[in-house]
């Protein structure tokens, strides 16, 4: 998949390896969202490497409370959301819905763990894709506007 000239948010950033992908594949901008600081550092480590540190932007936050603090950004085209499996799916979704990272484009991917009900997803989502695979879902969907 091209994402030529894409704003994405990889909350939950972890070692910024799906924002540094869609950075090799065209996106224009990247927000890396992570809270761990060792995970940060490998983050920024991972940029540095691959020489992609103008098109990103790193935030050392809990995604939940950045989406708080800062509730006001530039949409993104993308939202990828891969919170630890423990953190209510709810809890995700309201703080994304209190925010302006999205317009009626957007994509958003949730990865959950494979045996989790995702259908609250339902309310506030049209599901365009979900496959599981190993221990992990993957949803892709557009946020009902």
């Amino acid at each position: 998949m091209r994402c030529d000239g894409q704003r994405w948010c990889d909350m939950f950033a972890g070692s910024g390896a799906i924002g540094l992908e869609a950075l090799s594949r065209g996106a224009k901008e990247v927000v890396f969202i992570e809270k761990d600081k060792e995970a940060l550092d490998i983050v920024k480590s991972n940029i540095q490497r691959c020489k992609m540190e103008n098109q990103s932007f790193v935030v050392h936050e809990d995604a939940l409370i950045y989406s708080q603090k800062q509730p006001n950004l530039e949409s993104f085209d993308v939202i990828f959301a891969d919170p630890p499996y423990d953190l209510s799916l709810k809890s995700l979704i309201d703080s994304i819905r209190n925010t302006s990272w999205y317009d009626k484009d957007t994509i958003f991917v949730f990865e959950r763990h494979a045996q989790e009900n995702t259908d609250l997803l339902k309310e506030s989502f049209n599901i365009l894709k979900q496959r599981k695979v190993g221990q992990s879902q993957y949803v892709v969907a557009k946020i009902k506007v």
